[in-house]
C-alpha cells in the first residue's frame, strides 16, 4: 500500500482513520441513502420500459401522486424516529377534509352548518390538533401502546366518516366543498396550478444544460477538495489549465444549444468531455499534492472477482437488449412481454453490473492509487459503451442528445477522478478550509441541478408549441410537498425538538434522565402528524371537491412503508424526513411506472410489497457496511 497517504501530514496525532472519515463513509451512513440509490434505479427501470414515463407530462403525474403522499410520509417519519406509530393517521385525512366540507355546506336539507372557509379551516384545524393530543395523551398517561391507541382511533374516525355522512347527507360521499364562502381565495392556496404551455422561456435548454453540466462539475470538485490533500504553495500553471478546461466547456455548452443537430451534439460531447478533463487535470495541479512516487498496479482477489463479475454482468445486459425486441408486447410469460423483459434484463442486469463495479472499486483502494484509477476508469469506460448504445437504440425524444451529453460527461468525470487519484495524495485528516469549501461547493452544484430541472419542468418552448406538445400542469400540492420535507428535515436536523426526537425514540427513560421532555415530545410527534392529516384532507377536499367516507383508509400502511423504504427503522431513534420523502417518491413512481408500462394494475401491490423488503434491506446492508468501515 502507498504509505504517502499516512505521511503526508507528520503533526497529525493518533490514528487518523479514527479522526477521519472520508465523503463517501460518510454518505453512506446516512440514513436515506438507501432510497436515494433506489430512486435512481426504479426510475431508469420505468423509463426504459414507458414511453410517457420520461416526458415532462409523466414528470407531473408522478411528483403529484408524491405529493399527498409525501406529506404524510415526512410527518410519519419524525414520529417512528420518535419511537411510536399512528394507524389512524389515513382514516384521519379523511375525515378532517369531510368535517371541513360539512362545515361550509349551506343550511337545510342535505346541507351542513353554513359556515364560511375563513371559519371552517381554523375549527377543522383545532379539531386535528385536538386528534394529535388525545393519541398522544392516551399512549403516554396510560402507558398503552401507540399501535394500540391508533388503531382504536382508526376504527372511530372510520366509524365516524360513514355514520355522520349517511346522518348528515343520507350519502357516502360529501361536498360540495366549493359551496363556502371564500372558496376562491382557498383555492389558490390549495387547488391553484401551474399551466407549462401558458408559460414559454427560448432560454430553457441553455440553462437546463449548463446547470446540469455545471452542477454536476461543481459537486465533482467538491469531493476533489474533501477528498485530496492541498498544497501549501498553490501552482498557477494548473489554474491557467483549469480556467482553460472551464472556457471549453461553456463553448462546448453553447455549440450544444446553438446547432441543435445529432451531430452538434455529438461535437458538443467531444469538447465539453475534453475540456472536463484538461480542466480537472489543471485543478489538481493547481491545489492538491502530487504523489512523490508511482505506486505499482495490484489488484486484490476480492477486487478481480467483483469486477469480472460486474463486467459479465454488464455485458448480459447488453447481449439481452440486443436479443428482444424493444417494441414487441408478445407475452412471453405470465405477466411478462418481450419488451418488459428486455427491459428488466437491461436495466436489472446492467445495474447490477455497475454496483460490483463500484464494489471492486472500493476494494482495489485498499491495495493503492493507481490499482483505484484503473478500476475508475474501467467504470468510465463501461459507462461510455452504455450511453453509446442507448443512443443508438433509442427511438423516444425522451433520448435527446443532450442526455447522451450528460451521460458522456458522467464517464468524463469518473475519468478525471481516475487521474486525480492516480496523481494526488488523498487526505486522512481533517482540513476545515477544504472541507468548507468542499460543503459550499456540492450546495452550489445541487442548486445548479435542481435550477435546471425546474426550469426544464415548468416552462417550454416556441419549438414545442409548434411540435403540439400535450399541456401539462403541476398543482401547488408538490410546493406543499417540497416545503414540508425542507422545514421537516430543518427541524429535526438544526433544532433542539429534533434532538429531543432522536432521543425518545433511542432510548426514553435514558432521555428523561438527562433532561428530554419525553412525554411532551411523544405528543407533539402525534400532534404533527394529524396537522399533515389535515393539510392532506384539504388538499383533497379541494382537489376532488367532494370525498368518500372511505378517503384515506388503509393509506396508513402506505404512509409507513415510505417511512421505512427512506432509512427509518421501526424500532425508532434512526432515520430522516428527507428520507421519508424519497420513499413517497420511489412509491409513486411504482404506482405510475406500471400503467404507464402497460401493465396489469391489480398487481401493483406486490410490486410494492418487494420495493419495502428490497430497500430495507438495502438499507441495513449499506449502514451496517459504513458501520463496519469506520
Amino acid at each position: 500500500m502507498d504509505t504517502a497517504d499516512i505521511t503526508a501530514r507528520p503533526d497529525t496525532i493518533g490514528d487518523e482513520r479514527l479522526a477521519y472519515r472520508g465523503v463517501f463513509q460518510r454518505l453512506l451512513i446516512r440514513p436515506e441513502i438507501g432510497a436515494i440509490i433506489g430512486t435512481i434505479a426504479i426510475w431508469i427501470f420505468f423509463w426504459a420500459v414507458a414511453i410517457p414515463f420520461g416526458t415532462v407530462g409523466g414528470t407531473s403525474s408522478i411528483l403529484d401522486v408524491s405529493a399527498t403522499l409525501g406529506i404524510m410520509a415526512v410527518a410519519v417519519s419524525m414520529l417512528m424516529i420518535g419511537g411510536e406509530f399512528d394507524l389512524s393517521a389515513g382514516a384521519a385525512t379523511g375525515a378532517l377534509g369531510i368535517v371541513t366540507i360539512l362545515m361550509v355546506k349551506n343550511v337545510g336539507a342535505m346541507g351542513g352548518a353554513g359556515l364560511s372557509l375563513f371559519v371552517a379551516i381554523p375549527i377543522s384545524l383545532v379539531l386535528a390538533l385536538g386528534l394529535g393530543w388525545f393519541n398522544g395523551t392516551m399512549v403516554e398517561r396510560l402507558r398503552l401502546p401507540s399501535f394500540i391507541v391508533t388503531l382504536g382511533s382508526f376504527f372511530i374516525l372510520k366509524g365516524s366518516k360513514l355514520g355522520f355522512s349517511k346522518l348528515i347527507v343520507d350519502q357516502i360521499q360529501v361536498g360540495r366543498i366549493n359551496e363556502g364562502s371564500g372558496y376562491g381565495f382557498w383555492r389558490q392556496i390549495f387547488a391553484s396550478e401551474w399551466q407549462r404551455n401558458d408559460h414559454q422561456f427560448g432560454g430553457r435548454d441553455f440553462i437546463y444544460t449548463a446547470g446540469i453540466i455545471g452542477g454536476f462539475t461543481a459537486v465533482t470538485i467538491a469531493v476533489h477538495e474533501l477528498s485530496y490533500v492541498r498544497r501549501k504553495v498553490f501552482d498557477p500553471k494548473g489554474a491557467v489549465l483549469f480556467v482553460g478546461g472551464l472556457a471549453g466547456g461553456v463553448a462546448g455548452v453553447v455549440f450544444m444549444h446553438v446547432a441543435d443537430s445529432s451531430a452538434s451534439n455529438w461535437g458538443a460531447g467531444l469538447v465539453i468531455g475534453t475540456s472536463i478533463l484538461v480542466g480537472f487535470f489543471g485543478y489538481g495541479l493547481w491545489r492538491f499534492e502530487s504523489r512523490p512516487t508511482w505506486a505499482g498496479l495490484s489488484l486484490p482477489s476480492d477486487a478481480r472477482s467483483s469486477l469480472g463479475i460486474g463486467l459479465g454482468l454488464v455485458a448480459a445486459g447488453i447481449i439481452s437488449s440486443l436479443i428482444f425486441d424493444p417494441s414487441s408486447t408478445k407475452e412471453l410469460a405470465f405477466l411478462v412481454t418481450e419488451q418488459g423483459l428486455r427491459a428488466m434484463l437491461f436495466v436489472g442486469l446492467t445495474s447490477a453490473g455497475l454496483t460490483y463495479m463500484v464494489i471492486a472499486v472500493r476494494r482495489g483502494g485498499v491495495a493503492g492509487p493507481t490499482s483505484k484509477a484503473v478500476l475508475l476508469a474501467t467504470l468510465a469506460a463501461t459507462l461510455a459503451i452504455l450511453a453509446f448504445l442507448i443512443k443508438s437504440e433509442s427511438v423516444s425524444q425522451k433520448f435527446r442528445g443532450v442526455v447522451f451529453v450528460v451521460l458522456l460527461v458522467g464517464a468524463a468525470l469518473l475519468v478525471s477522478w481516475a487521474i486525480s487519484t492516480a496523481t494526488h495524495v488523498e487526505r486522512r485528516f481533517p482540513d476545515h478550509a477544504a472541507d468548507r469549501l468542499g460543503g459550499v461547493l456540492a450546495v452550489g452544484g445541487l442548486i445548479a441541478i435542481t435550477i435546471g430541472v425546474i426550469l426544464r419542468l415548468l416552462f417550454t418552448t416556441n419549438a414545442e408549441i409548434a411540435a403540439g406538445i400535450s399541456p401539462t400542469k403541476f398543482s401547488v400540492r408538490i410546493l406543499w410537498f417540497v416545503g414540508v420535507a425542507v422545514l421537516a428535515t430543518w427541524v429535526l436536523g438544526r433544532t433542539r425538538f429534533g434532538s429531543w426526537t432522536f432521543a425518545v425514540g433511542g432510548n426514553k427513560d435514558a432521555a428523561r434522565q438527562v433532561g428530554v421532555p419525553a412525554a411532551r415530545t411523544k405528543t407533539q410527534l402525534f400532534m404533527i402528524v394529524a396537522v399533515a392529516a389535515w393539510l392532506v384532507g384539504l388538499l383533497l377536499a379541494f382537489r376532488l371537491n367532494t370525498l368518500q367516507s372511505g378517503t384515506g383508509d388503509g393509506l396508513e400502511f402506505e404512509y409507513i412503508i415510505a417511512a421505512a423504504v427512506g432509512g427509518t427503522l421501526l424500532t425508532g431513534g434512526y432515520g430522516s424526513a428527507f428520507g421519508g420523502a424519497i420513499g413517497a417518491v420511489i412509491m409513486a413512481i411504482a404506482k405510475q411506472g406500471i400503467p404507464f408500462s402497460r401493465w396489469n394494475s391489480d398487481w401493483r401491490f406486490v410490486f410494492l410489497g418487494g420495493i419495502l423488503l428490497l430497500a430495507v434491506i438495502a438499507n441495513n446492508l449499506i449502514r451496517e457496511k459504513a458501520e463496519a468501515s469506520r
